[in-house]
């Protein structure tokens, strides 16, 4: 027996010495990063060489530990293997699966069957950390009722633009503002274009990091995650916002945004998504989850069009939704139509108007503030405000099926509009 052996076989605890965390790895990388992790968390961890099957006879020899890992990376039917863990110890043991299939629906699996977590490989140190952290959450207190059903509860706004430059992220910023500092609401505000977004060059923020890999790889989302990707303004208002590089594809995982919400919705009274109108398939998961959809226009023909396009296809997700138009920049110069002949044609009412205030707007520019902060009396804040107001006294749709009934008219009526340009 070689000095190796004997040193393992002289460490094996007993049962009165069993470790409260045991993981069994299966290459050098991942078990240096557990070995430093769980050295953090507990006393006398062990972390070993190997699979769901040695795990298996360390439990049917030592007392079940609280916390155990186990690398399934070579595993060809990971969910089957973590289960047949699962039924050898007791609830309070926390099973946490390291594997290398990226599969939110295997992930959704694996925690609808009582798994605690699964982290996807390569795993860092910051993400085994979370994971343990958030496997010591129900051993100190189990959730309430009313908690469970707190992050449907939080009111989720998203933002589009009909086009580019009509205001959408300046409108998502002084709202995101209102919300929080003025209905004192606990506020997210998410930026979801991650390469040309200005929601944290409008704050003078600096962007920040982690929102492309949890679109990503929504494995990684969890509430430390989110913090670390998070930038508070004020105590009561954050913003998740990067500025990726141009050199490389984005390949969002439309999945992630259910993950990304409840993470945020764990903290927040509302949390307010600036959409890009690229990205198709997460723009169409975001109006799905939204609460509330504002879309923002300019009254131009170019608009018209596209918003008629947009609206369309919200309603095109048979979800009976809130859709609030907001006619920016009213009276100024891209205005090109009248707001009756504008709602006429659209088949939906403009909700908001808010005026064209240049000055205004400028003077917030330069202090990197919201207008709605710098210049609370001006007459686009004042609009901004009673569009706030609607947002959070208002609940559910109540003009769907009419809209939808008044979109049958509305390619007649934009015809027309085309024939007189």
């Amino acid at each position: 027996m070689g000095a190796a052996e004997e040193l393992l076989l002289d460490s094996e605890p007993s049962e009165e010495t069993a470790s409260e965390c045991v993981a069994f790895v299966s290459d050098n990388q991942t078990h240096g990063v557990v070995e430093s992790v769980v050295r953090q968390f507990f006393d006398s961890p062990l972390v070993r060489d190997g699979d769901t099957h040695r795990a298996l006879e360390y439990l049917a020899d030592f007392p079940t530990p609280k916390v155990l890992i186990v690398d399934i990376g070579e595993t060809s039917a990971p969910l089957t293997a973590m289960l047949s863990l699962t039924a050898a110890f007791t609830e309070d043991t926390r099973l946490i699966g390291i594997g290398t299939i990226n599969d939110i629906n295997l992930y959704r699996e694996m925690v609808g069957a009582g798994i605690t977590d699964y982290l996807v490989k390569p795993v860092t140190e910051k993400s085994l950390a979370a994971a343990l952290t958030r496997a010591e959450e129900p051993t100190q207190k189990a959730p309430a009722p009313e908690d469970q059903s707190a992050a449907s509860k939080v009111n989720r706004i998203a933002i589009v633009g009909a086009r580019g430059g009509v205001g959408a992220s300046t409108l998502a910023v002084n709202l995101a503002w209102l919300m929080s500092e003025e209905r004192k609401q606990k506020t997210a505000l998410v930026d979801l274009d991650l390469e040309f977004g200005t929601v944290a060059l409008s704050l003078d923020l600096e962007p920040t990091r982690g929102l492309r890999e949890a679109l990503e790889s929504p494995a990684r989302i969890d509430s430390l995650f989110v913090e670390s990707a998070t930038a508070r303004l004020t105590e009561r208002l954050s913003i998740m916002a990067t500025e990726e590089t141009l050199s490389s594809d984005l390949h969002f995982n439309p999945d992630a945004v259910d993950l990304l919400f409840d993470a945020l919705g764990r903290s927040n009274d509302a949390i307010i998504v600036d959409l890009p109108r690229s990205a198709f398939a997460v723009r169409q998961r975001v109006f799905e989850v939204a609460s509330k959809i504002i879309l923002v226009t300019d009254l131009s023909l170019s608009s018209l069009r596209d918003s008629m396009r947009i609206i369309n296809g919200v309603h095109e997700l048979g979800a009976d939704k809130d859709v609030f138009v907001v006619a920016n920049r009213t009276d100024g110069p891209h205005q090109s139509m009248q707001p009756g002949d504008f709602q006429k044609a659209l088949g939906h009412k403009i909700n908001v108007q808010i005026p064209e205030d240049p000055k205004a707007f400028h003077q917030a520019a330069n202090a990197g503030k919201p207008v709605v902060q710098s210049q609370p009396r001006s007459k686009a804040s004042k609009a901004i405000q009673g569009l706030a107001s609607k947002l959070t006294e208002e609940s559910g749709s109540k003009k769907g099926k009419k809209d939808k009934k008044k979109e049958k008219t509305s390619g007649k009526l934009l015809g027309r509009f085309f024939k007189k340009g």
